[in-house]
């Protein structure tokens, strides 16, 4: 074995940059992330050449004291944390104490800052690693941060960087959860001289208008609400309001953007009635909880965080959400007013801009170090002792304001309609009752049933009505227990490792429960020897890889999700075909089963029901404009 080596701190710095800083939308985070933390409520990021050349990031912050200047480009150095047991209860967004000295390793990097009360301001430059000397300069109260020529002593990183244009796009990213994250702060965003984003710190509501535009909060719902000690609020997409990818998820905790499987999964599943397949729902969600139940201390830029009972937060979520979505009675108390929404009675949102002007919207100030945006519309030291006592003031305020109550009780009696009509799913779907007053047109294309009732005309796809009904059937069987099973004549064998293995005989109840006969046949392998009737011809072996794809991740409901998948597959295989010409015999017997389980969606989210009134036909053919 060779001789151990201490490494240089020239060397150890350039590897720890290689952790810390991956690109250079990484400096961007830090260093927005470090004047969060000072206490900004005015931040302004500069890049040029997509921050290949230059970085720079100002605020009006508490600023940096002159004899600690020398002492940010030091590993591990930071203000955030003193000792250890200030890990189990972070509240800033950085506290490692590594940024600045990764990334002025890797860069020729300025750190001007001024405190308040201080005759001058001080800057400091690091460059490649070499500290400078402290020097006199005219910078205004706070701090700003300059880096350039990012990666110039390390050509190895440099020559993996994306193009211009494709690293723009990566910060820009970053910053849009940023500002997200923080919407009670003013940022400003140039890119090569170019004002790319601009928020004002006037609230979530205005910070996503800004970033995406009045007519996506147009077609959100804004929610507020405490489950299991979770506080959650933002805007979640209606169900019909879809992208084509996950860019435009956004999920804060704890005033922190991050990326993390069981929230997402969370949401996601709730949404999963409703979505079409490659289709991903809209949200924007602020999550908050008590710091010590969180461990953000798990990933070297801090975008995952871990915690201590994931089903907790994966239950409560999918709840909350799943009771908005499907119009559940609990939804009442969840659903806020949108003061930039008003609901007429077709229950149309119509957007209404701001009134207030920009004057207005710059004069928004921040008093504390670490903000989450819950609640936006109140000052406050983030401290989960006052939970309480902010939601009682939070009550008592919105109970002194008439127009929220009128606006709030608008929603309420929407809600309360969409109850009353079987919980049919709000905006733009619509039950369809089959009764006397349908009269049945006709079969057309071989695919499509035509029925007229009043002045409208509705088209129902007869293979994804029939789809849905035998989906529900299937579901019904399995949440009653009443699932047929099929022997097998020679049980099917699943081999395991020790932890697969804890996996599977924890979930013994769920297999059974859904028609499934599993059992332990010896160490590390287990024997299926029965199968739902309904699944006879189901691929155990790909089956199971899918059960245990990511053990690793909380999947309280994979099974059921995963046996769901495969009933819907079976579902379809079975339902009338579209362009099979149907008897009247079989039309009626699709309408007699519609007029008790009526849904118009099937299983894979494409609707099953469309109505078109007498007015757009008449539109058609030019008899009224």
């Amino acid at each position: 074995m060779k001789r151990i080596n201490v490494l240089d701190k020239s060397v150890y710095n350039r590897i720890a940059a290689g952790e810390v800083v991956e690109r250079p939308f990484s400096v961007v985070k830090e260093l927005v992330e470090n004047s969060i933390d000072a206490g900004a409520d005015e931040i302004a990021i500069y890049i040029e050449d997509g921050g290949k050349s230059l970085i720079k990031v100002s605020d009006n912050g508490s600023g940096i004291h002159k004899d600690d200047l020398k002492k940010v480009f030091l590993p591990h150095a930071t203000s955030k944390i003193a000792e250890a047991k200030d890990l189990d209860k972070i509240i800033t967004l950085g506290f490692r104490g590594e940024a600045l000295a990764s990334i002025s390793a890797i860069s020729k990097t300025t750190v001007s800052a001024k405190t308040e009360g201080s005759e001058f301001g001080y800057e400091i430059t690091c460059d490649g690693g070499e500290i400078g000397e402290v020097e006199v300069s005219p910078v205004e109260k706070g701090t700003v941060v300059t880096v350039r020529d990012l990666f110039f002593n390390t050509p190895a990183r440099a020559k993996f960087l994306k193009p211009n244009k494709n690293e723009e796009a990566d910060i820009t990213n970053i910053l849009t959860r940023l500002m997200l994250a923080n919407p009670q702060i003013s940022f400003k965003y140039v890119a090569d001289g170019k004002t790319v984003l601009h928020t004002f710190g006037g609230g979530l509501d205005e910070a996503i208008i800004e970033i995406y535009g009045y007519e996506t909060i147009a077609d959100c719902i804004k929610i507020e609400t405490e489950k299991n000690g979770i506080f959650i609020s933002g805007y979640i997409g209606h169900y019909y309001f879809t992208k084509p990818n996950r860019t435009y998820q956004t999920t804060i905790l704890n005033g922190r953007y991050v990326v993390n499987n069981t929230i997402s999964s969370a949401i996601h599943n709730a949404y999963s009635n409703y979505l079409m397949k490659r289709k991903y729902p809209f949200y924007v969600l602020n999550i908050e909880m008590l710091p010590e139940t969180v461990d953000v201390n798990v990933h070297p830029n801090k975008t995952d965080v871990r915690f201590i009972d994931n089903q907790v937060v994966y239950g409560t979520l999918f709840s909350v959400i799943s009771n908005v979505l499907d119009g559940a009675p609990q939804a009442l108390d969840i659903v806020k007013s949108n003061s930039y929404i008003q609901v007429e009675p077709s229950n149309k949102p119509i957007v209404k801009k701001p009134t207030v002007s920009v004057d207005e919207l710059t004069t928004v100030s921040c008093d504390r170090p670490f903000v989450s945006s819950f609640p936006q519309t109140k000052k406050q030291t983030f401290s989960f002792a006052d939970i309480e006592k902010d939601i009682s003031d939070k009550k008592e305020k919105e109970e002194k304001s008439s127009v929220v109550d009128d606006i709030f009780a608008d929603n309420k009696k929407y809600i309360e309609e969409l109850e009353a009509e079987k919980n049919a799913v709000k905006a733009k779907q619509e039950s369809l009752d089959i009764d006397a007053n349908f009269v049945l047109v006709g079969q057309v294309l071989s695919t499509y049933l035509v029925l007229e009732k009043g002045e409208d005309v509705y088209f129902i796809d007869q293979h994804a009505a029939h789809e849905r009904l035998l989906y529900d059937k299937f579901i019904q069987e399995c949440k009653l227990g009443s699932v047929a099973d099929q022997p097998m004549i020679i049980p099917h064998l699943v081999h395991t490792n020790e932890k697969e293995s804890e996996f599977l005989l924890s979930k013994f109840h769920d297999f059974r429960k859904m028609g499934i006969d599993i059992a332990e046949y010896e160490d590390n392998v287990f024997a299926v020897y029965a199968v739902p009737l309904t699944l006879w011809d189901i691929d155990l072996k790909k089956f199971f890889d899918d059960v245990l794809s990511d053990i690793n991740q909380l999947k309280t409901i994979q099974i059921t999700d995963l046996l769901h998948e495969k009933l819907s597959q079976k579902a379809c295989k079975a339902a009338i075909k579209a362009g099979k010409r149907l008897s009247q015999d079989e039309i009626d017997a699709l309408l007699k089963m519609l007029k008790n389980d009526v849904t118009l969606r099937c299983p894979h989210g494409r609707p099953i029901t469309v109505k078109i009134s007498r007015t757009e036909i008449d539109k058609w053919f030019k008899r009224i404009v």
